[in-house]
């Protein structure tokens, strides 16, 4: 076989696109790798929020719950620590829904927190406490906190 330019064209041709494509699938592989890793360290950040809210509701379980059934018989003092939980929750919640309008974390994360939301509103001073401050959060998490957003998975 005598090797001449155009064989050897056509053959650094082929090995440039078979390199080509070698290229392309670790390309997709590492954006994947990256993808997942990101999601991971988002559901991690999330979960050391949580774990700081739980907490906040723990060292102040008494004020919680008077808070939680209504706001009218807390003191002035209970009720600034209750609106602060209250306002944790939220901040946390809305992180997630944040997190999730990225695609940073996936449907069935972000179904954890809005189903745990949709707990917390079932209180009626958790509901009171946020119709005081929901003018502080952006128009997309007010309406879909009071019902009115339809989107994926959010019901």
């Amino acid at each position: 076989m005598s090797w001449d330019w155009s064989s050897i064209t056509a053959i650094s041709s082929v090995v440039g696109v078979v390199g080509g494509l070698i290229s392309v699938v670790f390309l997709i592989l590492q954006i994947r790798r990256n993808a997942q890793a990101i999601e991971g360290s988002t559901v991690q950040a999330l979960m050391r929020f949580e774990k700081d809210v739980f907490a906040l509701m723990a060292d102040n379980a008494d004020t919680y719950i008077k808070g939680c059934a209504s706001t009218s018989k807390l003191t002035a003092v209970d009720r600034l620590k209750f609106e602060r939980i209250v306002g944790a929750q939220m901040s946390l919640t809305y992180s997630a829904f944040v997190q999730f309008e990225q695609r940073l974390i996936d449907d069935e994360v972000w179904d954890a927190y809005f189903n745990a939301l949709k707990n917390y509103m079932k209180a009626s001073g958790f509901r009171a406490s946020w119709t005081s401050m929901e003018n502080n959060y952006p128009k997309s998490f007010r309406a879909l906190v009071n019902g009115g957003l339809p989107s994926q998975n959010m019901s």
